[in-house]
């Protein structure tokens, strides 16, 4: 008997001891959006200006005093990069492109605090404790390091935690769940991540000082010290390595607590599971030959499907990640667009986990993109005088498509590699991901704010219309197909449809 069979057979696929587990390891996802996303508050743009000599630096930003040192009379631009007309008494330039009539070189500088508060600155379940601790160290830390660099440094160490705790969550809910319940790990998982960013603009919309901040989004997690008790070993693990003691006490409480009793000595249930020869003599060749993310390259078929995937990840993170923490691009208020924002992805994924198994998955995930693209792309043609709900509604769709292609993605791109090389595959997409969310920031929080919307707008809206053609044309349906063991699979599968399609073409029609 299989491991599997056993467990669901007597525990039930989704039993009250897997509901009470499941929910305890997606509670730390809504804390994982918030540390992430928390820097869409704490990194925002602040205004300041050079500070004059012998001018306090708690003087007010829009001082009378500054303002009658600069010299108007030199052409400069506001702070929206406009022209400002030297004539205007309540004319203002931007801090960077005004003229001050002493000539001194600007060594300090006045912030506006009108608006943002700021300060001199900025073993499964053993990993998932690891991630939880590291998580609520470097945010209680966000809030009281005095240095730009150490911030950074704290800043990246969350980040590490986040993988640890949202993606072993999913793991934990995919073992403990039946096969009839697994795709609901990662959708509720990434309901989760919606509720946290919710959270997230209530809190940041009453609390600007982004000290204060991270201490309240961070407070909350000490509860979950509390796991290293009562989240449990991954007992798969522990009977793969023959841990049948270890395994049986984690059983036999999961047995009380549905109410079910367990054979004595189960294990002896699992020993009619040999290896074949074959299996054997596979195991020898994995051990001779470990996959590396180059196998994904040396076949064309499979080449093809990698760097195709190799496109789509980054782009889906960077559009995800852009629309989140610039949620006022297209026009808006920030926090609220950015809690509305949250609330759209949740029906959002509804609407994928109704339909994935039943219109496929490029339909969804070219839909995602294509319907993400031309919203963004759409709204350049909106004019400035035009009604602020028009802008919201499209972020909104944006929001909501781009949610849907993420979650569509998880599901079909494990399905286009081999088993051999899977595992490799995804990791390597995981990484190439994360180079889309660090574009992100660049593009939102520097170019954007600095040249205007159009660059942030015209490469999201075009590089995902580019994502949708290259899945229409590269890339199969892959619901309803069984997964391929091997790389020869996948290449040689593709070689039969080619001759198909080919004799299709070349068969002569007759006529009755």
């Amino acid at each position: 008997m299989k491991f599997d069979d056993f467990l669901f057979s007597y525990l039930g696929e989704m039993g009250k001891y897997q509901k009470i587990q499941f929910v305890l390891v997606c509670l730390p996802c809504i804390f994982c959006a918030m540390h992430a996303l928390s820097w869409t508050f704490s990194a925002v743009g602040v205004p300041h200006r050079c500070s004059l000599e012998g001018e306090s630096k708690y003087s007010s930003y829009w001082s009378e005093a500054a303002s009658s040192r600069i010299n108007t009379t030199s052409s400069c631009v506001d702070e929206d990069w406009r022209p400002v007309d030297p004539s205007d008494p309540s004319a203002r330039c931007f801090y960077q492109d005004c003229t001050y009539s002493d000539n001194q070189t600007c060594s300090e500088y006045v912030f506006d605090n009108s608006r943002v508060q700021q300060s001199a600155m900025g073993r499964w379940d053993i990993c998932f404790f690891i991630a939880i601790a590291l998580q609520i160290l470097c945010g209680f830390l966000q809030s009281v390091v005095p240095f730009w660099w150490l911030y950074a440094l704290v800043r990246a160490g969350t980040g590490f935690s986040h993988p640890g705790a949202s993606v072993i969550a999913v793991v934990i809910g995919t073992e403990l769940m039946g096969p009839k319940y697994r795709k609901l790990a990662s959708i509720v998982t990434a309901l989760c991540m919606a509720v946290g960013q919710c959270i997230l603009g209530t809190v940041a919309m009453f609390i600007t000082d982004y000290q204060w901040l991270h201490v309240v989004l961070t407070a909350p997690s000490l509860l979950f010290i509390s796991y290293y008790w009562l989240i449990h070993e991954s007992t798969r693990w522990l009977v793969s390595t023959r841990q049948f003691a270890r395994a049986d006490k984690i059983l036999q409480k999961a047995a009380r607590t549905n109410g079910v009793t367990l054979p004595d000595e189960w294990w002896n249930l699992l020993h009619g599971e040999e290896k074949t020869e074959k299996d054997k003599e596979s195991n020898e060749k994995e051990k001779l030959s470990k996959p590396s993310m180059f196998d994904l390259l040396r076949t064309p078929v499979l080449r093809r499907r990698s760097l195709v995937v190799f496109y789509l990840w980054p782009v889906v993170s960077m559009v995800y990640y852009g629309l989140s923490m610039k949620s006022d691009i297209l026009g808006g208020d920030l926090y609220v667009n950015f809690i509305i924002g949250g609330f759209i992805e949740m029906p959002a994924l509804l609407l994928v986990f109704l339909l994935l198994d039943r219109l496929g998955r490029r339909p969804i995930i070219v839909g995602g993109y294509s319907l993400a693209g031309i919203c963004l792309l759409s709204n350049l043609l909106i004019s400035d005088t035009a009604p602020r709900w028009i802008a919201i509604v499209q972020l909104l769709v944006s929001r909501g498509a781009i949610s849907a292609t993420y979650t569509g993605i998880y599901a079909f791109t494990p399905e286009l590699f081999p088993t051999t090389l899977r595992n490799t595959g995804m990791g390597v997409c995981s990484t190439i991901a994360r180079v889309g969310a660090i574009s992100a920031s660049y593009i939102c929080f520097w170019i954007a704010d600095r040249y205007g919307k159009a660059w942030m707008i015209i490469p999201f809206g075009g590089m995902s219309l580019l994502a949708a053609i290259l899945i229409l044309i590269f890339l199969p349906e892959t619901m309803g197909k069984p997964l391929p063991s091997t790389v020869e699979e996948i290449e040689g599968s593709h070689s039969e449809q080619r001759e198909s399609e080919l004799e299709s073409l070349t068969e002569t029609p007759t006529r009755e």
